[in-house]
């Protein structure tokens, strides 16, 4: 009884093993880029604008202070993976300039800000924290923790004795949102995921200090 032909013999019928992998590969390589672009018209659908809206400082206690508005909202698919236990991360990265006439400007201050809002499952609650001071609150809905997210309150990044007299700062801030739920081993892998995560532009501004 003659052997059933195996789908090497269909595919590649005469064809040598070298000539099987290679268009094995290939073959694979061209579902993997149409897969990616049938799923990336979905993932541009779902992202969201996110802006820091407005930013201030104010002099407290021989430091300046910030406070700032954040803009964004979250997928539905990023809130159902805070619910299930997977944390948002929020960095700020904020930076001081001043001005210098002949030279470049000079960086007088950087800071990255980092929070995180995650799900209890234990209390049912949401819980934000300042990763860098340790500071946290917590809230009883997933909307009243983002809403919490979204104002940056009396943050103290600059310290009143680096500001210079009769001379103009400027100050950036950026914000950045990511929900990581595949583990960078996989990720690393696949050129795809679920995750989700977005970047503001820079909020910049001159006060006067």
């Amino acid at each position: 009884m003659a052997a059933s032909p195996t789908w090497r013999d269909v595919l590649c019928p005469g064809a040598s093993d070298a000539i099987v992998r290679c268009r094995a590969v290939a073959w694979l390589m061209a579902s993997l880029v149409a897969l990616g672009c049938l799923l990336g018209p979905v993932a541009s659908a779902q992202n969201t604008r996110f802006e820091v809206r407005s930013a201030y400082v104010e002099p407290a206690d021989r430091v300046y202070e910030l406070n700032a508005t954040l803009n964004f909202d979250l997928p539905e698919g990023a809130r159902a993976a805070i619910r299930e236990g997977v944390p948002l991360t929020l960095h700020l990265e904020i930076v001081v300039k001043r001005q210098r006439s002949y030279w470049l400007d000079e960086t007088v201050a950087t800071l990255d800000q980092y929070y995180e809002l995650g799900y209890r499952a234990l209390s049912e609650r949401y819980l934000v924290r300042n990763l860098n001071s340790g500071e946290q609150a917590s809230y009883a809905t997933l909307d009243a923790a983002l809403d919490a997210l979204r104002v940056i309150s009396r943050l103290p990044i600059l310290d009143q004795a680096l500001v210079s007299p009769n001379r103009r700062h400027e100050i950036s801030v950026r914000g950045n949102l990511d929900v990581r739920t595949m583990p960078d081993a996989l990720r690393f892998v696949l050129f795809w995921s679920d995750d989700w995560r977005q970047r503001s532009e820079w909020y910049t501004w001159s006060p006067q200090l």
